[in-house]
C-alpha cells in the first residue's frame, strides 16, 4: 500500500510539472483604449443632464457659452508588460477656431447625471492639444503636464474633464474612432 501511494503521489507530481502555469497578467503593450463613458456637459444649461454619447464636443464663443467632456477610461491592470501609459488626441470630425483643448483629471469617475453644476471636481491640468486645421491626424502637444504616467498592476478608473482653451474654439470628435486614447508604450 505504501508502494502504490509514493508511486500515485510521484506521478502526480511529475504530471503537475509538465502543465503550463496560465499567465493572468494582461498584455496591453500596443492596445488602445477608448472613454467608456463620455458625458457633454453645458455652461449654458448648468443643471441639465445629458446621456452618455460617442460624438463629443468641446467649446467657446464669446467668453461663455462653453461646452466641455467628462470622459472615463477603466483600465485592466499590467503587472509586467507595460510600464507606461500615454494620452494622446488624434482625428477629430471638426476643428474651428483656435483649435485647442485642455485636459484635466477629475476628483472622481464621470457618471451618468453630471451637469456642469454636479461633476467631480476639476483636479489637474495635465496638458494642452492642438487639431490640425482639418482636424484629422494627431493632434499637437502644446503643454505635457503629466499626460505619461506609470500603468495600473490593478484594474483602474480614470476621470477626465477636457475644456476648450481659447475664446473662439470648438473642436469635435466621435470617441468610437478618434479623440483621446491611453496607449501602452
Amino acid at each position: 500500500m505504501k508502494f502504490s501511494l509514493i508511486t500515485a503521489v510521484t506521478a502526480l507530481s511529475t504530471l503537475a510539472s509538465g502543465m503550463v502555469v496560465l499567465d493572468t497578467d494582461t498584455d496591453f503593450v500596443g492596445k488602445i483604449f477608448r472613454p467608456e463613458i463620455g458625458i457633454q456637459i453645458h455652461e449654458a444649461y448648468p443643471d441639465r443632464p445629458y446621456w452618455p454619447i460617442n460624438e463629443a464636443r468641446v467649446y467657446r464663443w464669446n467668453r461663455s457659452n462653453s461646452g466641455g467632456m467628462l470622459l472615463g477610461f477603466k483600465l485592466p491592470g499590467s503587472k509586467k508588460n507595460c510600464k507606461s501609459c500615454t494620452i494622446s488626441f488624434s482625428d477629430a470630425t471638426s476643428a474651428i477656431g483656435s483649435r485647442t483643448m485642455k485636459l484635466f483629471t477629475t476628483g472622481g469617475y464621470p457618471a451618468y447625471g453630471d451637469t456642469w453644476n454636479k461633476k467631480p471636481h476639476t483636479n489637474v491640468h495635465i496638458g494642452t492639444f492642438q487639431t490640425s486645421p482639418s482636424g484629422s491626424g494627431p493632434a499637437k502637444v502644446l503643454e505635457d503636464y503629466g499626460l505619461t504616467f506609470d500603468c495600473p498592476k490593478t484594474a483602474t478608473s480614470y476621470g477626465y474633464e477636457v475644456q476648450p482653451d481659447d475664446d473662439y474654439d470648438s473642436v469635435t470628435w466621435d470617441c468610437s474612432t478618434g479623440g483621446f486614447i491611453i496607449t501602452c508604450g
